[in-house]
């Protein structure tokens, strides 16, 4: 599995290049199906527009709008699909819960979906359903996992109090935040110039200001 760093590498260079690439291989299909299609049904070719034209400069806009549009439907369907459950959720329980109706909520749970009742198939729901309630029954490991999500599992050998938690988490997470920002910084300097860059040298500035004043 690709660390969050890189992941978040991987992602901007994604960013800074398909949708420009996207919006000309799509615009140009467009333009050919223009000629090749309307003979096929008794009508005349119709013959794109110039380029640099007002015309084409509108379809331009539109291709790369819908590219923009399907990436990100692209990457937030993939998003949902890889993310992890909830804690919360698959126990059925708020995150104020108390000790003993978060143990009534897991003992409810395995009455229900216990391997010995369901089968083998949901034997990984249980186990998933079995390191929530122990991850949440801790108060150090439910601090850690508000914060840090459920990569705190692995962490218990290593961290025994907050500060351990917290020491972890912040290491953890400093190659998603440094690379995110080195990014940001690059397509401000080296992008395209104009609305885009900007935003993304405030928002570098932001976390800054956001995480070390």
């Amino acid at each position: 599995m690709l660390s969050a760093g890189l992941e978040t590498l991987l992602r901007m260079i994604g960013w800074f290049f398909l949708p420009g690439l996207g919006a000309r291989t799509l615009l140009n299909i467009y333009r050919q199906l223009c000629i090749i299609l309307p003979p096929k049904f008794g009508y005349k070719p119709r013959i794109p527009p110039p380029e640099k034209s007002p015309e084409h400069i509108k379809q331009q806009r539109a291709s790369f709008a819908l590219v923009i549009l399907l990436y990100l439907l692209y990457t937030t369907v993939q998003s949902y699909l890889q993310a992890p459950p909830n804690f919360y959720a698959l126990l059925s329980v708020s995150p104020t819960v108390d000790e003993s109706t978060l143990k009534s909520a897991f003992r409810n749970y395995a009455r229900v979906n216990h391997p010995d009742r369901v089968g083998v198939q949901g034997e990984q729901k249980f186990i998933e359903a079995r390191d929530a309630y122990d991850v949440l029954k801790s108060e150090i490991r439910r601090w850690a996992y508000d914060r840090f999500g459920p990569e705190v599992i692995g962490w218990e050998k290593e961290c025994t109090s907050v500060g351990d938690y917290l020491e972890r988490g912040l290491m953890a997470s400093c190659g998603f935040y440094i690379v995110s920002a080195v990014a940001m910084i690059l397509y401000a300097i080296f992008g395209q110039s104009g609305f885009g860059a900007f935003v993304s040298l405030l928002l570098c500035v932001g976390f800054g200001v956001d995480n070390f004043i």
